[in-house]
């Protein structure tokens, strides 16, 4: 009887230890309107002000995409959160009227998905996403347990190649279920061109592991924008 009521209390640990790692991240996409930019520039910069007023406790990064199909669009996103973090947000009312005053008349929301990170799977640094590049990737897969068997070496690959960040998510809300975001960081292009043949290595790696699950690779470049992001003392 008292194996069977640790068992139970090991259960109950591991679930409520799983329910409040601070894993969940967040992203909003934003394109700004036609002729535009300087003024979204200078509302989102308000907007974050008014979060800096009412001390608030989420950190905010901010990246502008300059390669692909989005190019031009901004990023922003927080990270490290509790699902329940999003339950006692800031004054959300007024975080969105401040918005709808400063930002929204010179950008459009495109998208808002949340993610879910894999440590496992990542680097463990200080950088915190803060390098002056992102290389930011989305794998669309058939199997993700097959895919973060791949994302597992390729880390490992990186890591061997001095990388400076290398980040892991998966999404669980707001898009395609079955992808996988990485978040690879360089201080410089010089630094960047590691990552050049990323294509050619998913494919070794899938080869040796002898699976087949990535179907589509898609990579963006975000340069990081310290005057857009802001972050608690």
């Amino acid at each position: 009887m008292k194996t069977l009521r640790l068992i139970f209390s090991l259960i109950f640990f591991a679930s409520f230890t799983y329910a409040q790692n601070s894993n969940i991240g967040q992203f909003a996409v934003w394109k700004t309107k036609e002729g535009q930019l300087q003024n979204f520039e200078n509302g989102y910069k308000q907007h974050l002000n008014w979060h800096k007023s009412n001390d608030d406790k989420w950190g905010c990064y901010g990246w502008f995409i300059v390669s692909g199909n989005r190019y031009g669009q901004f990023v922003d996103a927080t990270f490290d959160h509790t699902w329940a973090d999003f339950d006692k947000a800031v004054k959300p009312s007024e975080d969105s009227a401040d918005n709808r005053l400063h930002v929204f008349p010179f950008g459009d929301v495109q998208t808002i998905f949340k993610v879910s990170h894999y440590p496992k799977y990542s680097t463990v640094d200080t950088f915190a996403n803060k390098l002056k590049l992102i290389k930011m990737v989305t794998l669309t897969t058939d199997s993700l347990e097959q895919t973060l068997k791949v994302v597992d070496q390729l880390k490992d690959f990186y890591i061997s190649k001095q990388i400076k960040s290398f980040k892991t998510y998966k999404v669980v809300d707001g898009g395609s279920t079955n992808q996988i975001i990485l978040l690879m960081g360089f201080n410089s292009w010089e630094d960047y061109a590691v990552s050049e043949n990323l294509n050619e290595k998913i494919v070794e790696l899938e080869q040796n592991l002898k699976v087949k699950t990535i179907n589509l690779i898609v990579s963006e470049t975000m340069i990081y924008r310290a005057d857009m992001s802001w972050f608690p003392n």
